[in-house]
């Protein structure tokens, strides 16, 4: 049998290659794996104007006009003033700045683009090539790539790289030539943070040359989400769209109304980006009226509607003292939004609010992103919580699919989008819980509609859309209202800064949730932190974390290891009961249960570790799921990629290009993931070694073929394990490498008097077995048996 098991996983895995799908020798692949997913140059959806930096996270392609701005084509009744195209910069990536973020906005708009963490802590775990910065690249007429934006702190930035330079040439060795932008995506995909690129650049006539040395890339937290589709699908779908976060428009002018009322799906009525005739608050570009260090404010003003709309950010700055303090609230912006009545007649207005998008989808084919109830959610769900009722959540499958109502008439805490690690949310800062701002919440999906019975349902950018309050504006009138826009780590002490209404009931820290065995969770993750402040890896952290479960559970196992080592005392005696019972299964159960009993051995010993396990490794589990401080905490440091994450897999090997899509999606059964996972192999060889050392003797055929099944289940049970984060593989190995240790190290108990003890039970049958059998003889004599009544009628013949 364990022959042909092995002759059939042989040919499966012989199968699974030949139908393989192979790499293209004749074209040159990135080693980076984002790179590899690039499209050519004009292949970006229309949908995107901003949107279409490469995932090598350094350009972006040029905008193609106004193609992906769908909504009415009628012509404005006067013609507006002109603006240019315009993309800005608030905060800086630099770690040791007062700021926590880099932003960047577009003034087409007036949307946010792009948030970069300026925190080491926070990286992006996917792109491991070279970081410039994101320049937004397009092409120029006289040649080369003109750069239309540089973040403070990027390397771009720190080379001497200025928005209006025309990229010329690029190299780590000598200057070549750009042909194009995929060509410049490629070579910094082949770069390694760390080293320096050179640079021709071209400025006001002149040409010099520059070089910069790269970085890692950081984290956004929100991003076009063009960059997120190319990490899980082959080519973008078609009807994708990736607007900026938080535009706005009128969902109301007098008795108009953009959007009807009791609507399933809005996508199905009318087009994401439709605005009322000539107000194209979304399609045209905002006058930059102010900008600072850190704000800029946006005003756009109706000429055919006697309308002026201002739009503030303000990033918020870290006070000198604070600077060490992760938990200072600086992850966010303040959205300050005006309305003013330029005209000679009342308007009654209501503005609609779009949410956040494009957060990252982490972990694509690996996330367990752990919900509030017991609905099924995504890798990115809508977070809701009114002043009347508890935080609700949204999975985006089901936005996607309409089945999500609108939220109508109750006061607004908070909303956004919430991932595994990080959240955008959107605060109203009202005055009172009872203030009501927002008539309706409407839930909207960004993505084309999911195949049904697919798993595309967890990777739609959904989002939200806020519906205000109808009011009334008098002539000269205006109307102001402010929002916090955090965007950052979900680290509980840090969430709880943010409270609606000022008032900690209702705070952002209702996000984290550790669902069954929280108390455990949080008990395992304060040990956890606790040895990471004496050792400084978490990864030696959760070694002690073991160390420390197993000590506790010491007398229980040193119990269990001497019973199972009278078990295997045992064998001769059950062996003997075996061969003496064979044809009688039940007698044969009976007498070695009563030699159990007699002898002092449990057979079920050996569950109760892992019965006593189960809470920790559920709590260890969940607390990797939902700790960000686990998140990029490696187990060798930071120049090894293998095991640089304890809360995803290892990732030993890209097997990506060996194996069929099927495989590489990480869906379903066998959906194993783009890598080889090294350390759910290792938990599963220890597993089947303790099983063959201390497994004890099977007492029937029945318990020998429940091992036989256990041994083939092991198969069964590394699929499960293959891609649970590293961390929990890594206790399971600690904890297996210690059971072992303490078994073989412990005195095995064979006393003289447990030799006796056998020698006499193999024998004389026991004082149960005794009676038994002086029973038999009583019964037998009354049947006619030797002293029965054929006895009788022998001795009357006689």
């Amino acid at each position: 049998m364990d022959r042909r098991f092995i002759l059939w996983l042989a040919i499966s895995f012989l199968l699974i290659l030949l139908f393989a799908k192979r790499p293209e020798p004749p074209k040159e692949e990135p080693k980076d794996k984002q790179a590899a997913n690039q499209l050519a140059e004009g292949e970006q959806p229309q949908a995107d104007p901003a949107g279409a930096e490469g995932l090598a996270g350094q350009t972006d392609e040029p905008p193609a006009g106004q193609d992906d701005r769908e909504g009415p084509e009628d012509e404005p009744a006067e013609q507006e003033q002109q603006v240019v195209p315009q993309k800005l910069t608030l905060g800086t990536v630099d770690p040791d700045s007062n700021y926590r973020m880099l932003v960047t906005l577009t003034n087409e708009g007036a949307g946010v683009e792009r948030i970069e963490l300026a925190s080491p802590r926070y990286l992006d775990l996917t792109d491991r090539g070279g970081y410039l910065g994101h320049l937004a690249l397009r092409s120029a007429k006289e040649g080369g790539f003109e750069v239309q934006v540089v973040g403070a702190g990027t390397p771009a930035q720190q080379a001497g790289i200025e928005v209006g330079d025309r990229l010329l040439a690029a190299g780590t060795k000598e200057l070549k030539p750009i042909e194009s932008m995929e060509a410049f995506r490629k070579l910094l995909a082949k770069t390694k943070p760390g080293k320096e690129l050179k640079l021709q650049v071209a400025r006001s006539g002149n040409q010099r040359e520059l070089v910069a040395k790269l970085k890692r890339r950081p984290l956004e937290v929100t991003r076009p989400e063009v960059e997120n589709v190319r990490l899980w699908a082959e080519k973008l779908p078609a009807g994708l769209r990736s607007p900026p976060s938080f535009q706005v428009t009128l969902e109301q002018i007098d008795s108009q109304t953009l959007s009807g009322k009791n609507r399933q799906r809005l996508e199905d009525e009318l087009p994401l980006l439709q605005e009322f005739d000539g107000l194209e608050l979304r399609k045209t570009p905002w006058e930059v009226a102010e900008q600072t260090a850190d704000s800029v404010t946006f005003r756009k003003h109706s000429v055919k509607y006697g309308l002026t709309f201002v739009k503030r950010y303000q990033l918020e700055e870290i006070p000198e003292g604070m600077k060490p303090s992760a938990d200072y609230p600086a992850y966010n912006l303040t959205l300050e939004l005006s309305i003013e009545n330029t005209g000679d007649a009342d308007r009654e207005l209501a503005y609609r609010l779009d949410g956040p998008n494009g957060l990252p989808i982490e972990g694509w084919w690996y996330a367990y992103k752990i919900g509030h109830d017991w609905g099924a959610v995504g890798l990115r769900d809508v977070m809701s919580r009114t002043f009347d009722a508890e935080v609700q959540q949204f999975a985006p499958a089901t936005i996607a699919t309409g089945e999500v109502e609108a939220l109508e008439g109750s006061p607004l805490a908070f909303i956004g989008v919430d991932a595994q690690y990080f959240s955008v949310m959107m605060i109203p800062q009202k005055e009172s819980a009872d203030e009501l701002w927002i008539e309706s919440t409407e839930f909207v999906s960004l993505s084309p509609e999911p195949k049904k019975r697919s798993s595309e349902g967890k990777y739609v950018n959904a989002t939200c859309r806020l519906l205000s309050v109808p009011k009334t504006l008098e002539a000269g009138g205006k109307r102001t209202d402010k929002y916090t826009l955090f965007a950052g780590p979900k680290r509980p002490e840090l969430l709880a800064e943010y409270q609606s209404v000022d008032s900690p009931q209702y705070s952002l820290g209702d996000l984290i949730t550790y669902g069954w065995f929280s108390r455990i969770a949080k008990g395992m993750l304060w040990i956890l932190h606790f040895f990471y402040d004496i050792v400084g890896n978490y990864g030696i952290s959760i070694i002690l974390l073991t160390v420390l479960v197993r000590s506790c559970m010491f007398p229980i196992s040193r119990k269990q290891a001497h019973s199972m080592a009278k078990m295997q005392e045992l064998k001769p005696e059950m062996d003997r009961i075996k061969e003496k019972y064979k044809s009688d299964m039940q007698k044969q159960s009976q007498m070695t249960q009563e030699l159990y009993r007699k002898h002092g051995v449990n057979p079920l010993a050996g569950c109760l570790p892992m019965l006593i396990q189960l809470p920790v490794f559920v709590g260890l589990y969940r607390g990797l799921a939902v700790d960000v401080e686990l998140r990029q905490a490696s187990l060798f440091g930071e120049g090894v990629r293998w095991c640089s994450n304890l809360a995803a897999p290892d990732m030993f090997w890209d097997w990506s290009a060996y194996m069929p899509e099927f495989i590489n999606r990480g869906e379903g059964f066998f959906g194993l993931g783009p890598y080889l996972n090294v350390l759910p192999l290792i938990t599963i060889c220890f597993y089947i070694l303790q099983q063959k050392l201390f497994m004890p003797p099977p007492a029937n055929e029945q318990a020998e073929m429940q091992q036989k099944i256990m041994k083939y289940m092991m198969v069964f049970m590394g699929l499960l394990f293959y891609k649970v984060p590293s961390g929990l593989c890594l206790y399971f190995i600690a904890s297996s490498a210690w059971g072992i240790a303490e078994r073989l190290l412990l005195p095995k108990p064979t006393p003289a008097d447990s030799t006796v003890a056998l020698a006499s039970s193999a024998d004389k049958p026991s004082t149960a077995s005794s009676d038994r059998i002086t029973k038999e003889k009583k019964r037998s004599s009354k049947n006619g048996k030797p002293g029965g009544k054929r006895g009788g009628k022998s001795k009357r013949k006689r």
